[in-house]
């Protein structure tokens, strides 16, 4: 568009370049012909050699660009149209009656017992069971007894060898222990236990104390210390009905006895258990 605008501008330039020139000869003619008369037209003449290259014109001026025309304005897009709403969703059909049960068909006949498969594997143990019922109370057996205590609250000094009598009692379950001779006398079978404990007397003697069963001793106890001291052993016998206990010195030489109400010398037996 610039080069059109730019040779547009050259033709007017060059036109009125030929108007300028033409006007001016124009007017010398007529000022010629206004004091002089015109003569004859003489025979045109021949061509004169052709003039020297004129001087290079100069150039002409550039037209201003022309001004770059405005962008027209983009239109404006259409607002997007709203999203119709979801419809509701249709209710569920009813769900059609349950049709009636038919009728049981009849039982078919009973086949033949098969025969008798392997033996599997043992399972695995199962859990333990719940407790069962607790039961009732079952009676209590009646319990046999049979306990003595027995000492002595008066000095026995130097007993004789024989069974020792012991002159206070202060326990005789079931009578068994007899003061009259100073023996226990078995009465239930089973297994008893039995003590002894003795004190000597302050001199230089001694005591060496037996319990005997039935004449044979089972248990001693002996002390040969000067001054009071006291000795006591325990023994536990399996008996019979009618087996005897009792206790005496070992011999003449040991039965240097010390007692008083202090009670030091004592003599006491029990049933563990019935046979």
């Amino acid at each position: 568009m610039y080069l059109r605008f730019n040779m547009m501008l050259t033709i007017v330039i060059q036109i009125s370049i030929i108007y300028v020139i033409k006007s001016a000869a124009q007017t010398n003619s007529e000022a010629c012909n206004s004091c002089c008369t015109a003569g004859v037209p003489g025979i045109p003449g021949n061509h004169g050699n052709p003039g020297a290259i004129g001087p290079q014109g100069m150039n002409g001026i550039q037209g201003m660009k022309g001004e770059q025309g405005i962008n027209g304005e983009q239109g404006i897009n259409g607002e997007q149209g709203i999203n119709g709403e979801q419809g509701i969703k249709g209710e569920q059909g009813l769900n059609g009656e349950q049709g009636m049960k038919g009728d049981n068909g009849s039982n078919g006949l009973d086949g033949i017992p098969g025969k008798l498969g392997p033996k599997g594997p043992q399972g695995l143990i199962g859990l333990p069971g719940a407790n069962g019922v607790k039961g009732e109370k079952g009676e209590q057996a009646s319990q046999q007894k049979s306990a003595f205590s027995v000492v002595f609250t008066s000095n026995p000094g130097r007993h004789a060898v024989s069974p020792m009598k012991y002159n206070t009692i202060i326990t005789n379950v079931g009578n068994p222990y007899n003061k009259e001779t100073g023996k226990f006398v078995c009465a239930i079978p089973g297994v008893y236990v039995f003590q002894v404990t003795s004190m000597k007397s302050s001199g230089s003697g001694k005591i060496l104390t037996a319990i005997k069963k039935n004449g044979n001793i089972q248990m001693t106890t002996r002390m040969d210390a000067a001054g009071y001291n006291s000795a006591s052993t325990m023994v536990v016998l399996d008996l019979i009905s009618g087996d005897q206990v009792w206790t005496e010195p070992y011999n003449s030489g040991t039965n240097y006895y010390q007692s008083d109400s202090n009670r030091y010398c004592s003599f006491s037996g029990f049933l563990l258990y019935a046979a």
